[in-house]
């Protein structure tokens, strides 16, 4: 069968759109079409490139017709309904200013093109975006950094504008990551299709090899077969070799970067991902989306095996994103989430469009009890957490706010025009942004309170998913927005607004929508937000969410509403609003005196001078940074009583910089290293944040084994134990961690730059260079560790809880309390098991696991009967239900695939189905990912925990049932009984017949399913296409009665089919049979078929004898007409 891929065929039917030609690019036969078709640019530097972006086309178009003043050369054709014009720029000639040329001259040729793409190769940035050969950089921004004016120290200030994508790019681009999130890229496939001719092109065999930004190249060699080896920078592998996709700034030169040194200094200044020098020519002059496949480092390693294949990975993903990208004439192919059901072929996904008039006509009040359901729907846990953890602002400070021109001018109703509302304030990390924020808002909650609804959401990025998301940030002021105007609830009546059949949390578009129409029905009633720490928040979410509220502002505005936002945020150069105030803390004369207060204040030093000389010096090197001054002021405090030169030298020593505090602050005096280790390892790689009591322990069960602490475990039930553990929280972290003061304690860093410190600057590995590049692997497998030495502590003889159903409860309580950690560490030793596994093989500890001592453990702490394991449960079983993909590697395939009917789903397969696990599933099946022969194994699945069909079938008829026939190859390969019968009775071959899955058939057919029985039963239920597959592979067609069974069913199709290949017409009963039921074409086909009309059964009766008696005259007359003797 012709396997179609899922770009080869339009997914709009329309009569205008050119339909894809099935000819080759040399067809002569190729298509004219005037120059205003064309509406998107796709520019090339190199002839590879341009090579790579001509394979993507669909069809190619005849050349256009040359103009005098347009030196460029093109190539034409049409990619998912869009017309596309591709240009290269002239040998050897690179370059910002070349490509402004030669788009230039494009758009001047070709002038309905509206959109442009820069696509082709580009230098990586080695970061912990982990950037390899091959991968693919789609630009969010674009930030030409050789352009720029001598300072007076003789530095380069750059002048360059950070350039972004245009807002329909960052649509599709934002859609398409979605769509990834769901299933994987379509790269692997449009490559093999598009370019699996072409060796040149396919992924080299060459290593992928990265040295130190300081080890320069081997000059006499074009390659790196002299270069030190031993210099490579150890990197993790990967479990796919599919190229992987990252989103962030693209630095664009006149010049190749050859210099790792300089690289990463340019990258670290402007946050770049990946070098390359044709982007920031074209981004004044069209809309462009810049796309890079890395083919080298930016460095002197220089390697031009990997150049094709980068390439082709680029316009593979400017491919996949034109199918999402509206066409000229409006379409785009719809959402993944409206075709989940759906094949993986994207030929096959239905066409979305808007709700019927039907639809809308049904939507009538919902009752109270459904608003007060979508109402709870919008809480979650910790909603208000980062709020409440804020410290409230230092006595004196903050109050010359309330009386700063741009904060009066922000509250002032008649100058809303000016700044539709919109108030940004914006500083250092660490500056005191936030507490800022909690101050006003309190104050105008206070001042105003009886004048409208003032709401707030404090980004965390410390915290759960909810907390620190553009969704959580609407479901936050939408519940403060609706309960402070309860009037507005009545817009969740709207089915224009919501869906009637929404059950639980809309999702973010929805909630937009219902924000959108809330604040549109406010009339003259103010509505003010407050949003911190902007910069909490992923960037492309925040870039979207700014500019919704940009619109939104714009329309209350125009109509006169009171609609009032305040931001805050870090420096956003790339992010910003067209109108609005704008409001920088660094240099405010407000926030100095601030700082000025608080030195003041806390700086326990009697000496008048001394206080006056210290504090000038802390205010200079501080540069507005109010966290600085905090950390500087204890650090002095706790050297007070030295002597005056002692604390002046102190203060001298302390670096300017927050990281290089930070780093200060934890290599100061080297004690307590591998307290501090564990203690930043427990906070940055916990599954969730640790309660205090959890924290305690889990730092004992990791230090214990060293002898570092005692070997009792610490009692937490003591008056005094929340002292203790305060003071082991802020000793061992040494001062950068602690408690928050929420309802529900956590222990976190005491600032977000603390972890950006450890993580993006490196500071882990700077301070423990032990932990390497692979630190998360190697801290899963510490955590996984105390996780573990915590259970066999409370396993050990006299400690164990196992008990009754009756008990559980009581000793649910007593355990919680006296070992609180053990309801983590239970719950996430394997998880930390699988997150170390990357890099640690893990086969020994799950050997060695005690799972019957675990098991009851677990379920202790399960919440929910369903989801306890029986005390029979297998590791296997439970790796898939907890989706733990690398780890289902390690288990044999007869254990895998085995049954385990005490278990909820009894298989475990089943259970990752059901839990959405898909990489686990996946797994199961023995794939390293999830793509197979083209396509997402588990698209259109369905994960539903209820599903009745994980009940109804075993695996490999489940899949024979849903027409899954990768899914039932995969599970034939692995052992499944092709005969097997599930608990109807019914063979997998039986099922895919009953739903009509003729490939499915086949495939098992192929595979040895019984063909004979089978027959029998698809006969008798008159299954035609699945009997003649099964006879024409060799059953017999005289075996099980079949022909008698499709005779009495009336199905004359079988019949024949039987027939042709031989049964006997003349078996016993067959023609009588027919005729008894009336079947008169059945009887008709008997008898052409070589049936004796005159053939005795029944008492010796004939068939025209009971057609007779059953009233049959016209099955009467056939008989007669075919020799039958009267009786």
């Amino acid at each position: 069968m012709d396997r179609r891929r899922p770009w080869q065929d339009d997914d709009v039917e329309t009569s205008h759109l050119p339909r894809r030609q099935k000819t080759s690019h040399h067809d002569d036969a190729r298509r004219f079409l005037p120059h205003d078709c064309y509406t998107i640019a796709w520019i090339c530097a190199l002839h590879i490139e341009m090579a790579a972006a001509r394979a993507m086309l669909d069809e190619e178009h005849q050349a256009p017709v040359a103009f005098t003043n347009d030196s460029n050369t093109y190539s034409l054709g049409s990619i998912r309904g869009h017309n596309v014009v591709i240009a290269c720029l002239p040998n050897a000639q690179y370059g910002t200013n070349n490509a402004a040329n030669v788009l230039t001259n494009l758009t001047r040729t070709f002038r309905s093109v509206n959109l442009g793409l820069m696509v082709g190769i580009g230098g990586g940035v080695p970061s912990m975006a982990d950037v390899r050969l091959g991968d693919i950089v789609v630009g969010t921004r674009v930030m030409q950094y050789d352009l720029g004016k001598i300072v007076e120290d003789g530095q380069i200030r750059r002048t360059a504008v950070p350039k972004t994508p245009h807002q329909t790019f960052g649509s599709a681009v934002s859609a398409l990551r979605c769509e990834h999130e769901l299933r994987p890229s379509y790269i692997p496939v449009i490559l093999e299709d598009k370019l699996g001719n072409h060796p040149g092109y396919c992924r080299p065999a060459l290593p992928d090899q990265l040295f130190p930004a300081t080890y320069e190249h081997e000059a006499s060699t074009p390659d790196c077969s002299r270069c030190d080896q031993s210099k490579l920078t150890p990197r993790r592998g990967r479990l796919s070799q599919d190229p992987s996709i990252h989103y962030g700034v693209i630095a664009s030169g006149n010049q190749v970067m050859r210099s790792g040194t300089v690289r990463d200094n340019v990258a670290r200044q402007l946050d770049a991902v990946c070098f390359e020098m044709e982007a920031a020519g074209l981004m004044d002059i069209l809309p462009c989306l810049p796309i890079r496949g890395i083919c080298d480092y930016s460095d002197s390693h220089k390697n031009k095996e990997w150049q094709r294949y980068a390439a082709a990975t680029a316009a593979a993903y400017a491919t996949e994103l034109l199918a999402l990208l509206p066409n000229a004439y409006g379409h785009r192919r719809p959402s993944h989430q409206s075709h989940l059901a759906q094949p993986t072929q994207w030929s096959d996904f239905p066409q979305s469009g808007p709700a019927t008039v039907q639809d809308r006509a049904a939507g009538q009040n919902m009752s109270d009890d459904r608003r007060r359901n979508l109402l709870d729907s919008l809480k979650f846990d910790n909603i208000d957490s980062r709020k409440v953890d804020i410290r409230a602002a230092h006595a004196k400070t903050c109050q010359w706010f309330l009386s700063h021109p741009d904060y009066l001018a922000w509250l002032d109703p008649s100058r809303m025009k000016e700044h539709r509302g919109f108030l940004w304030i914006r500083g250092k990390p660490g500056a005191g942004k936030s507490t800022i924020m909690k101050f006003i808002y309190l104050r105008t909650k206070k001042a105003r309170k009886t004048r409208g609804v003032i709401a707030s959401f404090f980004f965390h990025a410390r915290g759960e998913q909810l907390e620190k998301s553009v969704a959580g940030m609407y479901r936050s002021l939408l519940l403060q927005l609706l309960e402070g105007y309860p009037d507005l609830q009545a817009v969740l009546d709207d089915p224009d607004v919501v869906p009637r059949t929404q059950s639980g949390c809309p999702s973010l578009n929805i909630l937009k929508d219902i924000f959108t129409a809330s604040v549109s029905r406010l009339g003259s009633r103010p509505f003010t937000c407050f949003v911190d720490a902007l910069d909490e928040c992923d960037e492309q979410q925040v870039r979207a969410m700014v500019q919704d509220l940009e619109e939104l502002a714009d329309e209350s505005t125009e109509k006169g509403q009171l609609l009032r936002i305040c931001f805050s945020s870090r420096h956003y150069p790339y992010i910003n609003i067209r109108h609005g105030i704008h409001l920088t803390l660094d240099g405010q004369p407000g926030h100095v005196n601030d700082l000025t207060n608080y030195v003041t204040s806390r700086l326990n030093i009697k000496d008048p001078k001394l206080v006056d000389e210290l504090q000038g010096q802390i205010l200079e090197k501080a540069a507005g940074v109010f966290l600085w001054v905090i950390l500087v002021v204890e650090i002095l405090n706790k050297e007070n009583g030295r002597g005056r030169l002692a604390l002046k030298k102190r203060l001298k020593d302390i670096p300017d910089q927050l990281s290089e505090l930070f780093k200060d602050i934890l290599r100061r005096d080297n004690q307590n290293m591998d307290q501090l280790l564990l203690c930043v390892l427990w906070i940055l790689l916990a599954k969730r944040p640790l309660r205090p009591n959890e924290f305690y322990h889990a730092l004992w069960s990791g230090l214990s084994p060293q002898g570092l602490v005692d070997d009792e475990v610490p009692d937490v039930t003591s008056q005094d134990s929340g002292d203790t553990i305060t003071s082991c929280v802020v000793s061992y972290s040494k001062g950068l961690a602690e408690i928050t003061k929420s309802n529900q304690p956590i222990v976190q860093f005491i600032h977000e730059s603390v972890r950006d410190f450890l993580v993006k600057d490196k500071g882990l590995q700077e301070i423990w260079p032990a932990v390497g590049y692979d630190w998360e692997c190697q801290g899963h497998d510490r955590l996984k560790q105390c996780c573990f030495v915590y259970m066999n502590y409370h396993m050990a003889p006299g400690s164990l809880s196992i008990h009754s159903p009756a008990a559980h409860e009581e000793h649910h309580d007593n355990d919680a309390n006296n070992f609180p950690f053990l309801e983590y560490a239970s719950h996430h030793v394997l998880l930390h098991s699988d997150g170390a596994e990357l890099a640690i093989s893990q086969e020994n500890f799950l050997s060695d696991f005690p799972l019957s001592l675990w098991i009851p453990i677990y379920n202790q702490f399960e919440r929910y009967q369903i989801r306890r394991y029986s005390s029979q449960a297998k590791l296997p079983y439970i790796l898939a239900d907890m989706g733990l993909a690398r780890l289902v590697h390690k288990i044999p395939a007869d254990e895998m695939h085995a049954c385990y009917p005490e278990e909820r789903y009894k298989y475990t397969l089943f259970a990752a189905l059901a839990n959405g696990h898909k990489d686990a599933f996946a797994s199961i099946l023995g794939l390293t990912s999830r793509i197979y022969n083209g396509g997402d194994i588990t698209e259109g699945l369905s994960h539903r925990r209820n599903d009745p069909a994980l009940k109804e079938f075993k695996p490999l008829t489940w899949a024979a049932q849903a027409g899954r026939k990768d899914i039932a190859r995969l599970l034939l390969a692995k052992g499944a009984d092709i005969n097997e019968k599930d608990y109807k009775g019914k063979t997998p071959i039986c099922e895919a017949i009953l739903a009509g899955h003729k490939e499915v058939v086949r495939v098992l057919l192929e595979r040895g399913a019984d063909a004979e029985d089978t027959l029998t039963f698809a006969s008798r239920d008159g299954h035609e296409e699945a009997v003649r597959m099964l006879v024409e592979g060799g059953a017999d067609a005289n075996s099980g009665g079949a022909l008698a069974f499709a005779s009495i069913g009336g199905h004359k199709e079988v019949v024949r089919v039987l027939l042709e290949r031989g049964a006997d017409a003349n078996s016993a009963g067959v023609l009588t049979s027919a005729s008894i039921r009336g079947h008169k074409e059945v009887v008709r086909v008997l008898l052409e078929g070589g049936a004796d009309a005159n053939s005795l059964v029944l008492g010796n009766k004939t068939a025209l004898y009971h057609a007779r008696q059953n009233g049959y005259t016209e099955i009467a007359q056939l008989l007669l007409d075919h020799g039958a003797e009267a009786d």
